[in-house]
C-alpha cells in the first residue's frame, strides 16, 4: 500500500521579507514524501516563520506558537517547526521554554529545511542557528503565498545602519545585495507565471549594490527591469531617506512603470531625537527632500513611519513631529509606540518614556493622520485612476482593487462599482467618486 504523503503547512508572520523566505522554504520541499497543505488544519507538520523585530511582533509569534503547541498536544498536528527572526534572536530561550516544539531553524538556514524535517520524522529534536538572514537566488523556486499577479522581489538582505532602536542587523545580518542579472532573471520568471506588479523589497533598497560595487545600483536595476514584457507596475518599499539621491528621484519621475509611490521611513523629525536614534540627516535635510519629491513628482504617494515615545522625547519634540505631519500631509503614514528592545543601544538610554505617555502620543498622532488621510482621499474625487482588481466583494456589483498609491496589505483599497464582471488581476480605468473611510470609491 502506498504511504500517505506528509502534509506540510506554513504560517508566515511579519514583513514581506519573511514572506519571501517562506515562499523559498516551500519551494524546497520537493521530496516526494511531502505535500503542501492548504491550511494549518489540513497539516501534519506546521512551519511557523516568525518575526522578532519589536514587542508586538514577538507577542504575535509567541501566541501562534502556543496555539500550535496545543494543536500538537491534542493530536491535530504531528509536529511543529519554528523558524525565522525570533529563533535567530532567542534560540536558547525558545528551546528551553517550549520543549513541545520539534525543531528550531534560524533566519539564515532555510536551505536546511529538508534536513530538519527528516530529523523531525526520526524523532530527533534539533536547533540550527547559523549566519543570520537568507538571501535567495533566481534559481530557487518559490511557491507563491500572494496572488500571482502581485509578487514581492527581495533584492537585498540585512542592514549596515546602526539605528539605536533597532536589532535588525543582529537578526538579519550585514547588508548584502543580489547581482542585477540574478534579480532580472527572477523578475522574468515571476512575470512569466503571471506577475504584473513586482514589489522591490529589502531593509534599505536605496543601498542596493553598495556592498559589492561601492555605489548604489538601484537606478541600473530599474533600467534592466523596466523593459520586461508584461510587467506593468514596479513598486519600491523601504527607501532610506538619506540614501535617496537626485538620480533616483529623476528615475521614478520619468518612468512609465515605476509607481509614483515611495515608502520612506522617517521615524521622527526632531533633530535631537533623530540624533539619539542615529538616523543621520536631520529636520532641514528631511524637509528639503520632501519639497524636492513633491516638486519633481507632483502625484507622488508618500508612505512613512514614525516612532513616538522614544527615550528623551519631550512634549516639545512630539509637538514638532505633529507640526511636521500636518505640513507634509503624507498620503500614508504608520505610527508606532517605541519598543524597548534588549540588545539595542536605546534600551539603555535614560529618560525612558512611560507606556501611558506613549499611548497618548500614539493616539494623538494617529488622530492627526486620520484627518490628513481624509483630505488626501477627498482630493482624489474626480480623478481617473488605473486600478488593479483583486476580487469581488460580497453582494452587489462591487469589486476591490488598488491604485498606484496602494501597496498590498498595508494600504487602503479602491472600491469599484461595475455593472459588468471584472477580471481579477487585470487593470481598469476607474473614475473616483468619493471615499468611504480610508478607501476610495469609484466607477468603471
Amino acid at each position: 500500500m502506498k504511504a500517505r504523503k506528509i502534509r506540510i503547512g506554513i504560517v508566515s508572520l511579519g514583513c514581506p521579507k519573511t514572506l519571501v523566505d517562506s515562499e523559498i522554504v516551500l519551494g524546497k520541499l520537493k521530496d516526494p514524501r511531502y505535500a503542501l497543505a492548504g491550511n494549518v488544519d489540513e497539516s501534519d507538520v506546521v512551519l511557523v516563520n516568525t518575526c522578532g523585530f519589536i514587542r508586538d511582533a514577538k507577542d504575535e509569534s509567541i501566541d501562534v506558537i502556543l496555539r500550535l503547541i496545543e494543536y500538537r498536544r491534542t493530536g491535530r498536528i504531528r509536529a511543529l517547526v519554528v523558524m525565522g527572526c525570533l529563533v535567530q534572536r532567542y534560540a536558547a530561550e525558545l528551546a528551553g521554554n517550549f520543549p513541545e516544539v520539534d525543531a528550531f531553524l534560524g533566519s539564515g538556514d532555510y536551505n536546511r529545511i529538508t534536513a530538519i524535517l527528516r530529523s523531525v520524522g526520526e524523532g530527533e529534536r534539533s536547533v540550527i542557528l547559523g549566519h543570520p538572514g537568507y538571501l535567495g537566488k533566481a534559481r530557487e523556486e518559490r511557491i507563491p503565498l500572494t496572488p500571482r499577479y502581485s509578487r514581492y522581489l527581495k533584492i537585498s538582505e540585512g542592514c549596515d545602519h546602526t539605528c539605536s532602536f533597532c536589532v535588525i542587523p543582529k537578526i538579519r545580518g550585514k547588508f548584502r545585495s543580489r547581482s542585477i542579472p540574478d534579480v532580472v532573471r527572477e523578475a522574468c520568471a515571476l512575470v512569466r507565471t503571471g506577475a504584473k506588479e513586482l514589489i522591490l523589497i529589502g531593509q534599505d533598497i536605496t543601498k542596493f549594490g553598495c556592498d559589492y560595487a561601492r555605489k548604489p545600483l538601484l537606478p541600473e536595476l530599474l533600467d534592466a527591469l523596466e523593459p520586461i514584457p508584461g510587467l506593468e507596475w514596479i513598486r519600491l518599499l523601504y527607501a532610506y531617506p538619506n540614501s535617496l539621491n537626485d538620480r533616483m528621484i529623476a528615475k521614478i519621475a520619468g518612468s512609465g512603470k515605476i509607481c509614483h509611490y515611495l515608502d520612506l521611513p522617517l521615524q521622527h523629525i526632531s533633530d535631537k531625537i533623530l540624533t539619539a536614534m542615529r538616523r543621520g540627516g536631520g529636520r532641514h535635510r528631511t524637509v528639503e527632500l520632501i519639497k524636492k519629491l513633491r516638486g519633481e513628482i507632483p502625484d507622488l504617494a508618500l508612505r512613512t513611519s514614525f516612532i513616538v515615545g522614544f527615550p528623551g522625547e519631550t512634549e516639545r519634540d512630539f509637538g514638532e513631529l505633529l507640526d511636521f505631519m500636518a505640513w507634509a500631509k503624507f498620503e500614508r503614514a504608520g505610527v508606532f509606540r517605541y519598543s524597548r528592545e534588549e540588545g539595542s543601544a536605546a534600551a539603555a538610554f535614560p529618560a525612558q518614556v512611560s507606556e501611558r505617555v506613549k499611548d497618548l502620543r500614539f493616539h494623538k498622532a494617529m488622530s492627526l493622520q486620520k484627518k490628513v488621510a481624509k483630505n488626501v482621499s477627498r482630493r482624489q474625487t474626480g480623478r481617473e485612476l488605473r486600478v488593479l482588481i483583486e476580487g469581488k466583494l460580497a453582494g452587489g456589483n462591487l469589486w476591490k482593487g488598488r491604485s498606484y498609491m496602494d501597496a498590498p496589505e498595508i494600504d487602503p483599497h479602491v472600491i469599484v462599482e461595475s455593472s459588468r464582471p471584472l477580471k481579477t488581476g487585470a487593470f481598469y480605468p476607474v473614475m473616483i467618486t468619493g471615499a468611504k473611510g480610508y478607501d476610495l470609491v469609484g466607477k468603471i
